[in-house]
């Protein structure tokens, strides 16, 4: 009688019993390409549970991810449970490698001994890597670079990618590497490219591929026009009191420009105005109000704007030559004390020797000063010559009478600007400071070696003179040469596409060439002669990058290539070297059809930023 009562009282208890199912309440928060399991745990009486009894469904909004009924079926490429953890009552569903599709609201349905309950759980996939481009706004037929960052990867083996509607154009390791505390791997790269009306419409793609990470990293965009600003800064106003230092930026788009005034690195406050011209493009105009003094005498003004289209902004400086003012009634005070001491040396003229601001460099604005001081009359006059070789060009102040000649010698003559500037007066009426001054814009195969004469004449007859000799540096040297990017492995038959960039103050007139090596024998490649063989160059302000790119084969594993930068005299200015090229035999496709479909669905996604 007491077993039929313990059979009766379990029977009472298993039909009295009442499904149960129970999941996570907070959201689980997992990151990207990691694996992740979802808990969902049931009970109805005692455990085991009989498999075969118990129907199990786990969807994702809505779509089916697993069932089970009998067996496993996966919808999700590899997402699993386990039947021996569900006789136990635990039906958790194992996700690996988790994407940005993977998140949202899951479901898991229990069905068993006629019952059926449901309960959700939250999937949140985080991706700590961020990415981003500049560059986008460009000139058309123009060099441009495109810079491109990633950042809060796990380590430094990456590979960049820059895709043109789907067609990749470049690849390369990356330029800059850096590991911090705060965002983790940081690595950059660059593309440099001419653009043209067409490129426009082009969908571009920055993508990062890690070699330990399942997903790469994506930033698409468009390409957008723009025109770059001329920049002119000069002062308004002949007086030393009331004059106006002004910065004219003209012909710029798109129009979100910062300005910014400086004497000698110190920001000044300034009124503006911007307009737009008729072409579409804007201007912008700003004016500080300065009184000359001699305190500003070679005083170093920068007038540096900030726009897309100019990477690192871009300054102008002006500085002032200010002779010191001495007051009238200061020698008044003084003249009877120094009339005895200096009035004797005063009578006599003398004649400074010729001084310049600074070293001569090609393109650069160089002043010339002479000053003659002394008794002399109200008729003497001053006047440059330049002299090299057997030319000679004669250059007065503006306004001053310019003797007849040919139309070259008078536009050259343009290109020069000189002024005579009285210092001070006695009372008699008689010159006691007369300086000259000539400007002009340095040109090192017109300047260099060449003589320049400050003459003093007095009713066309010379009085006195004094010569300088120009010596124009080279304008380069200051400038720095990249590595050739090339990548850690390629397989036979891929384009492959290295490059390396020259910045700075690069030369205008350079040659750059490419060489390979095989077994210490060395061998020019010539983009006329050499067919699988791609040289290209790109060309801009203060930056020259060259790029080569052909087909490897297997005879190119282990080869090593040189890029030189010479100058036109023959000169190697820089040269830099690969490491050896590994080539790789073209590797077959192990992955199951339908883990292929699923991950090509996921990268074709489109979005800003896409994984």
């Amino acid at each position: 009688m007491s077993a039929r009562l313990l059979v009766l009282l379990t029977l009472v208890t298993f039909v009295s019993a009442q499904l149960q199912v129970n999941t996570s309440l907070v959201p689980v928060v997992t990151q990207i390409g990691t694996s992740v399991v979802l808990q969902c745990n049931f009970t109805l009486g005692v455990p085991p549970v009989d498999p075969a009894q118990v129907h199990v469904v786990w969807k994702n909004e809505g779509r089916k991810v697993l069932s089970y009924v009998g067996q496993v079926t996966s919808y999700r490429p590899g997402a699993y449970l386990s039947e021996e953890l569900l006789a136990q009552g635990d039906a958790s569903l194992t996700l690996p490698n988790v994407s940005l599709l993977d998140g949202g609201r899951y479901s898991c349905s229990v069905r068993l001994a006629s019952e059926q309950e449901t309960q959700t759980v939250t999937l949140i996939v985080q991706d700590h890597r961020q990415i981003w481009v500049e560059g986008t706004i460009v000139l058309l037929n123009r060099s441009n670079e495109l810079r491109c960052w990633a950042s809060n990867l796990s380590d430094f083996e990456v590979m960049f990618e820059w895709t043109r509607d789907g067609r990749v154009i470049s690849t390369s390791s990356p330029h800059d590497l850096e590991n911090t505390s705060s965002q983790g791997v940081t690595v950059r790269s660059s593309f440099c490219f001419t653009p043209t009306a067409k490129d426009l419409d082009a969908r571009y793609t920055c993508q990062v591929v890690q070699k330990t990470f399942p997903y790469p990293l994506r930033k698409s965009f468009h390409l957008s026009y723009g025109v770059r600003p001329d920049v002119v800064i000069f002062l308004s106003g002949k007086g030393q009191k009331n004059s106006s230092l002004v910065c004219l930026v003209s012909g710029f788009y798109p129009e979100d420009l910062n300005l910014m005034m400086r004497r000698d690195g110190h920001p000044l406050a300034e009124t503006s105005k911007k307009w737009m011209n008729p072409n579409g493009t804007f201007s912008l105009i700003a004016i500080h109000q300065v009184d000359v003094t001699p305190n500003d005498d070679n005083v170093d003004y920068t007038c540096t704007i900030h726009h897309p289209t100019v990477p690192g902004g871009v300054t102008e400086r002006l500085r002032f030559l200010v002779d010191p003012y001495v007051p009238k009634a200061f020698w008044m005070v003084v003249a009877a004390a120094l009339l005895f001491s200096v009035g004797i040396p005063s009578m006599c003229k003398h004649v400074t020797d010729i001084t310049v601001c600074k070293d001569w460099t090609d393109g650069c604005t160089a002043m010339m000063r002479c000053t003659i001081s002394g008794r002399y009359p109200r008729t003497i006059t001053a006047i440059w010559i330049i002299r090299r070789g057997e030319k000679e060009l004669e250059i007065k102040e503006r306004g001053s009478f310019q003797p007849l000649g040919d139309y070259r010698e008078l536009q050259e003559q343009d290109s020069y600007t000189c002024w005579n500037s009285i210092k001070s007066q006695s009372v008699c009426g008689l010159r006691h400071s007369l300086s000259s001054v000539l400007s002009f814009q340095v040109r090192k195969e017109q300047h260099d070696q060449a003589e320049f004469i400050c003459r003093f004449m007095k009713a066309g007859k010379v009085l006195t003179e004094k010569n300088f000799f120009g010596i124009v540096l080279d304008n380069y040297g200051f400038f720095s040469v990249s590595d050739i990017c090339i990548p850690e492995t390629c397989s036979e038959g891929d384009k492959v596409t290295l490059s390396c960039v020259m910045r700075g103050n690069v030369p205008r007139e350079i040659r750059v060439t490419w060489e390979r090596s095989v077994d210490e024998e060395r061998t020019l490649i010539a983009k006329d002669y050499d067919a699988n063989y791609l040289v290209t160059e790109n060309k801009s302000v203060g930056q020259i990058c060259s790029f080569l790119t052909f087909c490897p084969c297997s005879a190119d594993s282990g080869a090593v290539f040189t890029c030189n930068f010479t100058e036109n005299e023959g000169r190697v200015l820089a040269e830099r070297t690969s490491k050896p090229l590994k080539v790789l035999e073209p590797k077959k496709n192990s992955w199951s059809r339908t883990y292929q479909d699923w991950g090509f669905r996921a990268f074709d996604e489109h979005s800003t930023t896409e994984i």
